[in-house]
């Protein structure tokens, strides 16, 4: 069973969430493999306690850059006109492809009369496998500074962690998505059976959700809610809830050594197991599994 654990907006505690529940869930006994989908920013293994050992790296190469060959070209700056990314400039009289910007559409090949211009294939990013600190097996996806394609290398995370999954033998595969409803987003949703949609009791909170939730009506998805920090508005809480149209399990508490246990690379429910949010988290995640898993 795959579980997606995502928010619509960025710092609502998805991470938090998801890497708690990684936990809880090992606890009890039930293997579980996490996929951190956040490529462009991935910082799961940092709230499970870092890297303990490295099982492997997979370099993944999916981006298409362009390369001018100036044996060929004739300077006519028709690449330069038909460029909408902005990703080639004159330099020294020639035009010059900025990989960053360069999108690999083809179009100034295509224009191209001198047939002056063809694709390198370049690094998109890595897929690496580790045993966290503790001992949860992540699989993260991590994109190259300035890539693209992070929809495809989330895919082939994703693919990796249920490789890893069935070799272990494990019974979950919990998936830390990207912020928003972009690409990796919905990679992320693409094959799940259950979302988690983690949100705060703001507008912008709301907001989010409500995208990230009609985003996700055309998969299929048992969906439940999560409102994190639901104490820093109360007044806002009950519209909040009466407006999201999806199951809301409860609420977490906000409490400081939440940001304690991340200066410590510690899931709360390792570093203060006693604590209000704590128990919170074991009955809102024992509800979360008996619903998702009978």
């Amino acid at each position: 069973m795959e579980i997606v654990v995502a928010s619509g907006k960025g710092g609502t505690g998805k991470t938090f969430v998801a890497s708690n529940l990684a936990y809880f869930l090992i606890g009890r006994g039930i293997l579980t493999v996490c996929v951190d989908a956040d490529a462009e920013a991935p910082d799961l293994l940092l709230a499970l306690g870092g890297v303990r050992k490295n099982i492997s790296i997979l370099e993944v190469s999916r981006s298409r850059k362009a390369r001018i060959n100036y044996d060929k070209c004739s300077l006519c700056m028709k690449c330069l006109e038909t460029c909408n990314f902005n990703a080639i400039s004159i330099i020294g009289g020639k035009p010059v492809v900025n990989d960053v910007y360069c999108e690999g559409c083809g179009a100034c090949s295509f224009v191209c009369p001198a047939n002056a211009i063809k694709y390198d294939v370049k690094k998109t990013g890595v897929i690496r496998v580790d045993i966290s600190g503790f001992r949860i097996p992540v699989v993260t996806a991590d994109l190259e500074v300035g890539g693209r394609n992070t929809g495809e290398l989330v895919y082939l995370a994703k693919e990796k962690a249920h490789e890893v999954g069935h070799h272990l033998g494990a019974k979950l595969i919990v998936v830390d998505a990207a912020a928003g409803i972009g690409c990796p987003v919905i990679s992320s949703l693409a094959g799940a059976d259950v979302l988690l949609v983690v949100a705060e009791p703001t507008p912008q909170s709301f907001m989010g959700a409500r995208r990230l939730l009609e985003t996700a009506s055309g998969f299929n998805l048992k969906t439940f809610v999560i409102v994190n920090k639901c104490d820093l508005n109360p007044g806002f809480m009950k519209k909040f809830l009466e407006d999201l149209d999806a199951e809301v399990l409860g609420n977490i508490p906000y409490d400081y050594s939440v940001v304690k246990a991340y200066t410590q690379m510690t899931p709360i429910l390792a570093y203060r197991p006693s604590s209000k949010v704590s128990r919170t988290l074991s009955s809102l995640f024992s509800k979360f599994i008996k619903k998702v898993m009978t």
